[in-house]
This record gives C-alpha cells, sequence and structure tokens, in this order.
C-alpha cells in the first residue's frame, strides 16, 4: 500500500521556518503584492512526489523576491541578504523531511516590481 506523501505538513513547516525571515506565499506569487513589502519568498513542490519504498523524494523550489530600485534595477545586496539567511537554513531536518542540496539558480525581473532567485532543494521524507 503507498504512503501518503505530507505535502501539506511540508508546505507548513517551511512556511513557519521561512516567515521570521520575510513574507511567505504558498505556492505562487501573488498577481499583487501588499505596498511596503520589500522581500518575500514563495514556497513550492513542483513536478512529481516520488514513492521510493523505503522513503519518498521530491523537488522543492524557493523563490525569493527582493523590490527594485527606481527604474527597475536590481536590489544585489538586498537579494543576496534574503539568499544568504535562506541558504544558511540548510539542510533543513524536521519530524516528517529533510531539504538538501540546495542549488542557486538565476532569476530575473518578475516585470511587477521585483527581482528574484530560486533556490531548488531535494526533499526526502522519512
Amino acid at each position: 500500500m503507498a504512503k501518503a506523501f505530507p505535502r501539506k505538513d511540508i508546505l507548513q513547516s517551511l512556511y513557519t521556518k521561512l516567515s521570521g525571515i520575510a513574507s511567505v506565499y504558498i505556492p505562487n506569487r501573488p498577481a499583487s503584492t501588499p505596498v511596503g513589502l520589500s522581500e518575500f519568498i514563495v514556497v513550492d513542490l513542483p513536478g512529481t512526489m516520488r514513492d521510493q519504498n523505503a522513503y519518498q523524494d521530491a523537488s522543492l523550489r524557493l523563490d525569493l523576491f527582493q523590490k527594485e530600485f527606481a527604474g527597475g534595477i536590481e536590489d544585489v545586496n538586498g537579494l543576496d541578504a534574503l539568499y544568504q539567511s535562506v541558504i544558511a537554513l540548510f539542510p533543513i531536518v524536521t519530524d516528517k523531511f529533510t531539504a538538501i542540496s540546495p542549488r542557486l539558480v538565476a532569476g530575473g525581473s518578475d516585470e511587477k516590481g521585483y527581482h528574484y532567485l530560486m533556490i531548488y532543494a531535494n526533499i526526502l521524507t522519512k
């Protein structure tokens, strides 16, 4: 019998852990953001959650958004500070899962006033 993938538990745990760094949204970027919001994180478990019998695995994507300077200029220092705060949490270990092997992927402008970076990682359930 297949074991249920603890998607909700993983998302709630990451929401709680990352909320200490910035505002968190699951699983998509909001269409609009509150005035004055300088940074936020989007948590998603894209793709397939695979059952490997002894454990389950999936991909984790964290999108890190930082408000741009006037004229659409990236706040490199602000985005790097957000990245450093998040990457310092790895490996993320809970009683339900472990998030390991974070990989930085370049983002760019979202054309809505923010620049972003993406962190991909592996999730292994317990």
